[in-house]
């Protein structure tokens, strides 16, 4: 045998963890040095053998520098000795391997590192394995998913291994995964489903890729731990003990009579396999007694003692979650199925219109359906002739990740079947909560605004993720001042600030403005702060916070809605407009109040650098801070910028003192963004990319 230099950073760690599979180990070493893929090491962590498992080992170390071993002080166990053996992987992959099975396939590292290496977002992938009895004779192929032509969002793996009570990944010989996501190690807490647990835990931060073809071999014999387990009560405590830590995360999509039914059928396991195993009611409950006690589990199970009807109803629904999707084979035409909010008055509404506007003009057959909106106003009548039925092969869905289920609910699976299903979504922070993944499984494709989203979403999911040109649309004949109409002082030097209450204060920040406003003007100075919201009604407490904050100080509050004319108007009645958000998937204010030539003053940070710089802008500095609470969909934990506001009050004061280099500032802003948002180049790329799918 050859002997190779040691590799300082291998692209894929195999690590095989050894205790006393002697007869099976030369085996599965020699499957991986058979590879075509031979950029790799191979980690052998021996639990204190008593067989010559290590001799083995050592003697493999002594041809192959590739292959480093290591023998454990005491015998640790399966999990620990499994994590002892991870420590020393050095691959950006890491492939598990028990001593006792092995690759069947030469081409095994090839396929999953191929797999890992075409989307940064999968994170875990696997593959059907061969079962194998003792002697290495093939006697059954296993398997639990379908060929993929896409990765899987991970939580939609996580929801069915849930709903079916089964490892549906297969055991650690089965997966390979990015060593960075498993830092931590497999949970000691567990045994049995020390590795479930596991692919749970890489799933959550990202997606899964699953390849039909067995490329592993699960040895089937009376000394492997799997047989053990069936004789001992671990399993079924452990699954409960998954189940309470699992089932009732955010992403978890499962009905509620659905987890109650699994959380009672997970002790009514427990009892079963005391009762087989001959232990005593004492002995069972002691077994338990980490898992809550029997007391506990008995009186849940009086308050299901509906089983067998919730059983009968999981049959239908399982039945019904397995049921094929309708196959389209019917040739569609060329062309576009739009559906948004189109006549809702809010942020996302107007992306709505926007878009529509840009379909229209590349030319292609098109139809649009409204959905409307039951949390905002329905009034926009731009447009009003709405279609019943989508023609065309693709359908664009203009409106966020937080709709999608309950679209596809709507519509039915056939508005999907056999197009080309895209979403448009915007997204406002570098981290895209793991609760949403499960919105990538109705579409082919999503289109974001912004290389800010494009980033945070892409960096787990499943699907490309498309940077597109928002195009920025504005009736300029609507945009006159008219300060009278809306109260507004005629000799006074305008700012103003637009936000949406549902799109959370904590994110908008008006807060900041008003802070940043007031140590900016003194009472003297004709400065005047506008603040125009919608939606207030929806927090009252907020709006009324903010109302004492801007007690005493010349600040204007517009509540009502204002029609589309209205809110143009507006934005060309002031003199300049300020946004200290902490972040923004693109940031629709400042970009109009720029169309407009008023000088923006706006945080430095997140999607409005698609089309501000310090150059046409006024960008205020700030600092990057936690959420240390739940704030709408913007989960604790997480990170956004925190504006600085004497900075902004800075700006703000030399905008006001410096009337004419403002104006040249607000000059150079309109001819940025109308060059940054061009809707004709939209046009161009929801066309080429149309062509790109025929």
């Amino acid at each position: 045998m050859p002997t190779y230099p040691p590799l300082q950073s291998p692209k894929v760690s195999v690590c095989l963890d050894s205790y006393n599979y002697g007869r099976f180990l030369p085996e599965a070493i020699e499957s991986v040095l058979g590879q075509s893929f031979q950029d790799f090491e191979i980690i052998i962590s021996d639990d204190r053998s008593t067989d010559d498992s290590w001799a083995i080992a050592q003697r493999y170390a002594g041809k192959d520098s590739r292959i480093r071993v290591s023998q454990n002080a005491q015998n640790l166990g399966m999990v620990r000795n499994r994590n002892a053996c991870l420590a020393l992987a050095r691959g950006e992959f890491v492939k598990t391997l028990h001593a006792d099975d092995s690759l069947c396939s030469t081409d095994a590292l090839q396929k999953m590192v191929a797999a890992l290496e075409s989307n940064r977002a999968i994170s875990l992938v696997a593959s059907a394995r061969r079962i194998v009895d003792e002697s290495g004779k093939p006697v059954d192929t296993w398997s639990s998913f379908e060929e993929q032509k896409r990765p899987i969002a991970g939580v939609t793996v996580i929801n069915r291994c849930l709903f079916e009570q089964r490892n549906l990944i297969g055991g650690p010989s089965a997966v390979m995964f990015r060593r960075a996501l498993a830092a931590r190690g497999f949970d000691e807490d567990f045994f049995v489903m020390a590795d479930m647990e596991m692919w749970f835990h890489l799933l959550e931060q990202g997606c899964f890729y699953y390849l039909a073809e067995p490329l592993c071999a699960f040895r089937e014999h009376g000394r492997q731990q799997t047989e053990k387990d069936r004789s001992a009560l671990a399993p079924a405590l452990e699954n409960r003990e998954l189940l309470r830590r699992y089932l009732h995360r955010r992403y978890v999509r499962l009905r509620r009579w659905i987890w109650k039914y699994l959380e009672y059928d997970a002790v009514r396991r427990i009892v079963r396999r005391s009762r087989k195993l001959g232990l005593g009611r004492e002995q069972a409950a002691a077994a338990m007694a980490e898992f809550g006690g029997w007391g506990k589990f008995r009186a849940q199970a009086v308050r299901h003692r509906y089983h067998e009807a919730l059983l009968k109803i999981r049959r239908l629904y399982e039945r019904h979650l397995r049921r094929p999707l309708p196959v389209d084979t019917e040739p569609r035409p060329p062309g576009i199925n739009m559906a948004g909010f189109v006549q809702s008055e809010f942020g996302i509404g107007e992306s709505s219109r926007a878009l529509w506007r840009a379909v229209q003009a590349t030319g292609l057959p098109c139809v649009l359906f409204n959905v409307r909106s039951t949390m905002h106003r329905n009034r926009d009548v731009s447009f009003g002739e709405f279609a019943q039925t989508n023609p065309y092969r693709v359908n664009l869905m203009t409106f966020s990740f937080d709709y999608a289920r309950r679209f596809a609910r709507d519509m039915g699976p056939r508005f999907f079947a056999g197009r080309h299903n895209i979403g448009l979504w915007y997204w406002e922070q570098e981290h895209f909560p793991v609760r949403w993944h499960s919105a990538f499984d109705y579409y082919d494709e999503i289109w974001v605004p912004s290389d800010f989203t494009r980033r945070s979403i892409a960096a787990v999911s499943p699907i490309p993720v498309r940077q597109i040109t928002y195009p920025f649309y504005l009736n300029e004949a609507e945009a006159i001042p008219d300060r009278k109409r809306f109260g507004l002082p005629e000799d006074a030097f305008l700012f103003l600030f637009n936000f949406d209450f549902m799109s959370t204060t904590h994110r908008k920040n008006p807060a900041g403005v008003i802070a940043a406003f007031r140590r900016a003007f003194r009472k003297d100075d004709r400065a005047v702060l506008v603040m125009k919201s919608i939606n207030w009604e929806h927090d009252p407490a907020g709006r009324e916070a903010l109302g004492r904050r801007a007690d005493g100080a010349p600040i204007i509050f517009l509540d009502p809605h204002l029609s589309g004319a209205e809110v143009n108007a507006l934005f060309a009645s002031v003199d300049s407009y300020i946004s200290l958000h902490r972040s923004e998937g693109l940031g629709l204010g400042m970009a109009q109040a720029m169309y407009l030539g008023k000088p923006v003053i706006g945080t430095g940070y997140s999607g409005n650098l698609e089309f501000m710089n310090s150059e046409n802008s006024l960008l205020v500095n700030f600092t990057m801070t936690e959420l240390e609470e739940d704030s709408g969909p913007y989960e604790r934990g997480t990170h956004w910028a925190a504006p600085d506001v004497e900075h902004a009050a800075g700006l703000m004061r030399w905008v006001y003192e410096n009337r004419e280099e403002s104006r040249a500032l607000g000059l150079r802003g309109a001819a940025s963004v109308r060059q940054s948002l061009d809707p004709a180049v939209t046009a161009r790329e929801i066309l080429a990319r149309v062509k790109e799918l025929e």
